[in-house]
C-alpha cells in the first residue's frame, strides 16, 4: 500500500499542473455526460490557456527576479533563513504522508459535498499540494502521521467552507458562474485581507480614493492604460535595481507585455472550463435533485484582472523590502514567484481599487513572513526527511504555504500540547 501511495505521489508530481489538468478535465467532462468530442475540446482548450498563463507568469518572474536580486545585493541584506521558493511542492507530494492525504482529501471532499457542508467539488487536483504541504509541515514538526492527517483535514474543511463564502464575489466579478477557487493559497490571504479592505472602505479620505484601472485611465490618459502602466512600473524597478538603460527599457517592455498577454491566456482557459462547469450544473439539476455544485478550479483563472497585475508588479520589490520587518528572519527572493496568488483574492474584493488592494497585500505578506519564520524548523525537518537536505543546520522556509497562518495556528496548538518536537 505504501508503494502504491508513493508511486501515485511520484506520478502526480512528475505530471505537474499542465499534465494533470487535461486528464482531470476530460474525465470530469465525461462524468457530467458531455460528448467525447466536446470533452476533448474543453479539456485541451482549458489546458492550452493554462500553459499560456504559466508561460506568461514565468516570463514575469524571470524578468523581475534579477531586478529584485540586484536590489538586495545593493542593500547588502543578509538573513539567517534560506528562502527555497516552490520547493515545498516536492516535499508536499513526496512526504511520508503525501499519498494517504490525497485519498483522505478526495474522500473528505465527497463526504462534505454529500452532507451539504460545502458546494465545492475540488477538481483542481494539482493544487491538492497546498493541503499536502500543511500535512508535510505538521509531519516535519511532529513526525506523527495522525497529527498530519487531522491537521490537513481541518485545513481542507476551513478552505472549502470559505471558498463557498467568497465564491459569489469572484463569480460576479469574473463572470465564471458555477466555479469556485478552493485552495489555501488564496483562501488564507482572503481571510486576512478582506477585513483590511473593509476597513479601508470605511476610513475617511481613504475610502474615497478612486484607484481602479478605469479611473486611473480617465485621470492619467494613456499613462493610466494597463499596458503603459506595466511599462512604467518595469522601468521604475529597473532604475531601482541600477540596470543599464537598455535593460531598464527591456524590463519595461516585458512588463507591458505581461499586462496584455495574461488576461488573454486566461480568456482561453475560461473557454474550456466554463462548458464543463455548465455541464456539471445541468448534471446536478437532473440527477441530484437540483443540488448545487461549484467546480473548484485553479485560482490562476482570476489573475488577468488589471488591478491584480498592477499590484503584483508593485508588490514584487515591496515584498523583498519587507524582509526586514521585526520578527522575520527570511530574505524573500525565491518566494517572489508566489506573489500573484496572494494578490488574486484581494483585488476583486477591493472592487479593483489598487490602493486598497496594495494596503491589504502588505498586511497579508507581513503575516506570512512571521508565520514562515515560525515554521522554519518544521520546513527544514521535512526537507531533511525527504532527502533534500543533508542536515538541519541551515534553516529553510518559504512564503507560499510555508507561511500559511492556518498551518501556523495548528502548529502552535500542537506545541502547546507537546506533540510538536521542533
Amino acid at each position: 500500500m505504501n508503494a502504491f501511495f508513493s508511486g501515485l505521489s511520484t506520478v502526480m508530481s512528475s505530471l505537474g499542473s499542465n499534465g494533470i489538468l487535461p486528464i482531470g478535465l476530460f474525465v470530469l467532462a465525461l462524468v457530467f455526460r458531455m460528448k467525447i468530442s466536446d470533452a476533448i475540446r474543453a479539456a485541451l482548450t482549458g489546458t492550452v490557456g493554462m500553459v499560456g498563463m504559466n508561460l506568461t507568469t514565468d516570463m514575469l518572474v524571470a524578468k523581475m527576479t534579477p531586478a529584485t536580486e540586484a536590489m538586495v545585493h545593493r542593500l547588502g541584506w543578509n538573513l539567517s533563513i534560506v528562502d527555497t521558493g516552490w520547493s515545498l511542492i516536492s516535499y508536499a507530494w513526496g512526504s511520508p504522508v503525501g499519498g494517504i492525504l490525497i485519498v483522505v482529501g478526495i474522500v473528505l471532499n465527497l463526504i462534505l459535498l454529500v452532507t451539504n457542508f460545502t458546494k465545492t467539488l475540488m477538481i483542481d487536483f494539482w493544487n491538492y499540494w497546498s493541503f499536502l504541504a500543511c500535512g508535510a509541515l505538521i509531519y516535519g514538526a511532529t513526525e506523527n502521521v495522525p497529527c498530519a492527517i487531522i491537521a490537513t483535514s481541518i485545513y481542507m474543511i476551513i478552505t472549502w467552507k470559505w471558498s463557498d463564502i467568497v465564491a459569489p464575489i469572484f463569480q460576479e466579478a469574473s463572470g465564471m458562474e458555477a466555479c469556485t477557487w478552493p485552495t489555501g493559497a488564496i483562501i488564507a490571504p482572503a481571510m486576512i485581507g478582506f477585513p483590511v479592505i473593509k476597513l479601508c472602505q470605511k476610513i475617511p479620505g481613504l475610502k474615497d480614493v478612486k484607484a481602479d484601472p478605469d479611473s486611473l485611465q480617465e485621470k492619467f490618459g494613456i499613462f493610466g492604460e494597463t499596458m503603459v502602466m506595466g511599462f512604467i512600473i518595469g522601468v521604475i524597478i529597473g532604475i531601482l535595481a541600477a540596470f543599464d538603460p537598455v535593460n531598464i527599457f527591456l524590463l519595461g517592455v516585458n512588463m507591458g507585455a505581461v499586462m496584455i498577454l495574461l488576461p488573454r491566456m486566461i480568456a482561453i482557459m475560461m473557454e474550456g472550463l466554463l462548458p464543463i462547469a455548465g455541464a456539471a450544473q445541468e448534471f446536478c439539476e437532473k440527477r441530484l435533485h437540483g443540488k448545487k455544485i461549484w467546480i473548484g478550479i485553479d485560482a490562476s483563472t482570476l489573475m488577468g484582472n488589471s488591478c491584480n497585475m498592477t499590484v503584483i508588479m508593485l508588490m514584487t520589490p515591496i515584498v523583498t523590502a519587507m524582509s526586514i520587518i521585526p520578527g522575520n528572519k527570511m530574505l524573500a527572493v525565491a518566494s517572489l514567484v508566489a506573489i500573484p496568488w496572494f494578490i488574486i483574492p484581494l483585488a476583486y474584493y477591493a472592487k479593483d481599487n489598487v490602493v486598497h488592494t496594495l494596503i491589504a497585500a502588505i498586511v497579508v505578506f507581513a503575516v506570512y513572513f512571521l508565520c514562515a519564520t515560525a515554521l522554519a524548523e518544521a520546513h527544514t525537518n521535512i526537507a531533511y526527511i525527504c532527502g533534500s537536505l543533508k542536515n538541519t543546520n541551515t534553516l529553510t522556509s518559504c512564503l507560499s504555504e510555508g507561511g500559511n497562518p492556518i498551518t501556523w495556528i495548528m502548529y502552535q496548538l500542537l506545541k502547546v500540547i507537546g506533540l510538536a518536537t521542533v
